[in-house]
């Protein structure tokens, strides 16, 4: 080749290839190319043939993409995709020493690997060269022996001229010498622990936090259904982390179980979610079915019992293609207060032999090396599974025929809560008509089970043209059904075409359609946005997920329904905290919780720094992460303390260091809580509501500065006290936003307060035109803030009326006898908006007279007064009476707020 006179890029990147082609053909170093496949498997891309000489293969074979696994022994592949993954996780080259036995003589060289990536940032290829090291090994290992015999003669020379005493001395230095190593060594890893702990535990709570935060913001169906699954899938990892991270515990056999309150159904959810797209990848139908005597909460080690049933769930998916996959609870009563739990996974898999049977539970075992290289794994998971219901007091068995599939069964022994959620009976559930359509028998058992829980009587068929002919029948018989199960995956014609095709045949006589899936909930979102389905019900079906879905279409008032605990956002505007967190996703979470209450927030990255804003503001509430650089936030807490600050000041530990020593650390070092991560919004709102609001109220330190947030809660208080409104679950349904709900109860009001003074105002009479639009607006309006028992009236009415059905004027009159009863039960909540502004120029006196005239009567009204007594007396020397005379009304004493009222009208008259 002919060079150029010039720099010319191509020829001089023609020329380096060239060059690096020759080396690769005759270069004595091992020389090779390996693939990452998309199933995270390495493939022999090529290799120069001194590497395939070091490596026993073939010289002159073409090697392309032949995967590493089907070349070579287990022991040697082992270590090859130990040191391929080691390179892909720098990211950057890397140079290793490695080690082989060629003809029984150890053989050493020094790899040089270097990872490729593409554009997307994903790994495709590792290059990698290797030079034998093994003679400079050898001389290096000669100079060694020859340092430590030069050494042991010097210590042997020494040892001949001292005396007995000085041995003695010597041996006693070096015995604390290494004592005092391992005691630097043990610190090592102690530490090394922690910080790992740390730094793994950080980007999974980020995770569950941020996905938290996301399923606030009101996602469309598609987007809810990944962030949950996101979630699921980060709790179930963040326990697997902790208990690798409890390694140390395990070594010394400390390693216990938690006895901690759980939700069974819960427990059950997260297993299917955790395994439903890969269930659904191989179209396997999974059933669960639980006993209707299950506990709803029991005591024992959730996350190692999820960790259990999820290796189960995953092994049956894995060792099926196809079928079903079965998941059984139930349960046997032992004592009083104890329960036998039994979990049941079957499947119609592949199954196993006697001889497989006997060595299943064997570690780095799964059937047979044929079974392993089809499925993969490493055998583990059934090991720990044993060892984890053996630490839980329990025990794991199989029963399983080989092509006949295969039944675990888990038996743990847990304690009964003696306080279990209450559920209600039901009253007229029996006059509705279901059909339940599903071509698994089971599931339509199952089904049926839970319908027949609640009174209800239900038709089942097995496919969709039978779910046709069955409808077809019940309206010639003048007994339609009133609403439709359909499980979506079915052959022939599945549960999407069936429904197509009803809608078709019956039109508007034609049923509410629920589907029924565990899978691709946005696939159905389009079908509900045209109304063919009415709603998606989510596998496995529960009782309450079961209740809400009926709940939409009939006038139901009781049901079977568990009571939940809704948690409320505290309205925090008027308080300022301080967050101390040195990673930016961990401020983001917390930001991201915090943001709801309003409170004002100000950040600092490291203790030193906290301590400087402190100095400059005055916080109400600080919270502190313990891990951080500069300044950790035990040390930073401890030093907030000693500046003895003239006003209290709340400091809240929010940390992954969540074991009882790091709880009592915090606390010794003058912190008031502890908030573990990933954050428990709840938890989170409860703690700033005790720190911020409540030990401020306990104190009688009611103030302006939080005046508005009483009254807030005030009006909210008295919500809760109006029996034919379910308040907490409106405010549940708008993401617990309470400031929301008042405008809408507030809306409500004032578009239909005109009824009190005249009960025509809303037109509810049979010879008005737009009766339907009027019905179906306020069906509407009455559900949004609660008002179920109007609402549901108005459905049974509405549906009449597009059925073209008769209605009876009494029905409508009961409608208006319960609007005039509601609405003059609000009246004395939003009396405080429509007050009139001029009390507030009125003497002092004259308001009160007019609030002791008010509690005299009893009259909520009084409440209407709060603001104008706040205005009135915030500057001057009676505003603590005022504040008592608001905390005696809000807390319903009237008669001792009117004792109250009489000694401040006293004390003004004589002043």
């Amino acid at each position: 080749m002919k060079l150029s006179e010039y720099f010319d890029q191509e020829e001089h990147d023609s020329i380096i290839k060239e060059c690096l082609f020759q080396l690769w053909n005759h270069s004595n170093d091992p020389m090779f190319i390996v693939a990452v496949e998309e199933d995270g498997e390495f493939s022999l891309y090529d290799n120069n043939i001194a590497s395939r000489v070091a490596m026993g293969i073939e010289p002159n074979q073409i090697y392309h993409r032949n995967r590493i696994r089907d070349m070579f022994p287990e022991e040697l592949v082992e270590g090859f995709y130990s040191t391929y993954q080691t390179a892909i996780a720098s990211r950057k080259p890397m140079s290793m020493e490695q080690h082989t036995v060629k003809n029984g003589v150890d053989v050493f060289f020094n790899t040089l690997l270097v990872p490729i990536f593409d554009k997307q940032d994903n790994p495709i290829f590792i290059c990698g060269i290797s030079h034998e090291t093994t003679k400079i090994r050898a001389a290096e290992k000669m100079a060694v022996e020859a340092s430590v015999k030069l050494k042991e003669y010097n210590v042997g020379l020494k040892q001949i001229n001292e005396s007995l005493d000085a041995k003695v001395r010597e041996r006693t230095a070096a015995l604390e010498l290494a004592k005092a190593e391992l005691e630097e060594a043990l610190e090592a890893k102690s530490s090394f622990v922690a910080r790992m702990s740390h730094e793994i535990r950080t980007p999974i709570n980020a995770v569950i936090g941020l996905s938290d935060l996301a399923l606030n913001t009101s996602p469309n169906n598609e987007q809810q259904d990944y962030l949950q699954k996101i979630r699921d899938s980060g709790e179930i990892l963040l326990s697997l982390v902790n208990n690798v991270l409890d390694f140390s515990k395990i070594e010394a056999g400390k390693l216990t179980a938690e006895s901690v309150r759980f939700s069974t159904e819960k427990l059950i959810r997260t297993t299917v979610n955790m395994n439903a797209f890969g269930a659904h990848a191989k179209k396997l139908e999974l059933v669960t079915d639980i006993s209707d005597d299950i506990p709803e909460a029991l005591l024992g080690d959730p996350l190692r019992i999820q960790q259990i049933l999820v290796n189960l769930v995953s092994n049956a998916i894995k060792f099926t293609e196809s079928g079903t996959i079965i998941i059984r609870l139930s349960c046997t009563k032992l004592e009083a207060d104890r329960t036998l739990l039994q979990f049941d996974v079957v499947d119609s898999g592949i199954g196993m032999s006697a001889t497989q049977l006997e060595q299943l539970f064997s570690p780095f075992t799964q059937a047979d090396n044929s079974v392993t290289r089809v499925y993969g794994g490493t055998g583990l998971g059934l090991t720990i599974s044993r060892q984890l219901c053996e630490l839980m007091n329990g025990e794991i068995k199989v029963e399983s025929e080989l092509g006949k599939g295969s039944t675990f069964t888990v038996l743990l022994p847990l304690k009964t809560p003696t306080e279990q959620p209450k559920f209600e009976v039901i009253d007229s559930a029996n006059v509705l008509k279901v059909l339940v359509v599903d071509d698994h028998a089971l599931s339509r058992e199952i089904l049926a089970k839970l319908l027949d829980g609640f009174g209800i009587e239900s038709t089942c068929v097995g496919s969709g043209w039978e779910a046709i002919d069955t409808i077809r029948q019940s309206d010639q018989s003048g007994m339609a059904f009133d609403v439709v199960f359909m499980d979506w995956q079915m052959p022939d014609m599945d549960g999407i075409e069936t429904s197509k095709k009803i809608k078709e045949l019956f039109k508007e006589l034609a049923p509410p359609i629920l589907m029924i899936s565990a899978y691709e909930k946005h696939y159905i979102q389009s079908y509900l946005d045209t109304g063919i389905i009415r709603q998606f019900i989510e596998k496995p079906i529960r009782k309450s997920t079961l209740f809400d879905a009926i709940n939409q279409f009939f006038s139901i008032e009781k049901m079977a329904v568990a009571n939940e605990e809704i948690e409320f956002i505290p309205q925090l505007s008027k308080f300022h905290i301080l967050l101390v967190e040195d990673n930016l996703i961990n401020q983001q979470v917390a930001l991201g919780y915090l943001k709801g209450t309003g409170v004002q927030v100000d950040c600092a990255e490291n203790g030193q720094v906290a301590i400087e804003k402190i100095q400059e503001t005055k916080y109400d509430l600080v919270l502190m992460d313990i891990q951080m650089p500069v300044m950790d936030g035990l040390a930073t807490t401890s030093f907030i303390r000693d500046m003895r600050l003239d006003y209290e000041l709340p400091i809240i530990a929010m940390t992954a260091h969540t074991s009882s020593e790091d709880i009592e650390k915090s606390l010794a070092v003058g912190m008031n809580d502890h908030i573990p991560k990933p954050i428990p919004s709840g938890l989170l709102y409860r703690i700033l509501n005790k720190y911020l609001i409540q030990s401020r109220t306990d104190k009688n330190e009611i103030s302006d500065s939080f005046s508005e947030e009483l009254t807030l809660n005030d009006r909210l208080s008295m919500l809760y006290k109006i029996s034919s409104l379910r308040a907490k679950k409106a405010i549940y349904s708008l993401k617990s936003d309470t400031s929301l709900y008042l405008k809408i109860v507030h809306s409500f009001w004032s578009q239909y307060k005109a009824m009190l003074s005249n009960s025509k105002a809303l037109s509810l009479t049979l010879d008005n035109h737009s009766l339907l639009n009027d019905i179906h607006s306020l069906k509407s309006n009455a559900s949004y803030i609660g008002a179920e028992a109007i609402s549901q009236d108005c459905e049974v009415i509405e549906r009449k009326l597009l059925n073209h059905e008769a209605i009876d004027s009494s029905q409508l009159d009961g409608i208006i006898i319960k609007m005039r009863s509601l609405l003059t039960e609000l009246n004395p909540v939003f009396g405080l908006i429509e007050q009139d502004d001029n009390d507030l120029a009125l003497p002092l006196n004259v308001i009160l007279e007019k609030v002791l005239a008010l509690l005299k009567k009893n009259d909520f009204k009084v409440e209407s007064y709060f603001y104008t007594l706040h205005q009135r007396f915030k500057n001057t020397e009676y505003r603590d009476d005022i504040n008592k005379i608001i905390q005696s009304i809000t807390d319903l004493e009237y008669e001792q707020a009117s004792n109250l009222v009489r000694q401040l009208l006293i004390e003004l008259s004589g002043s």
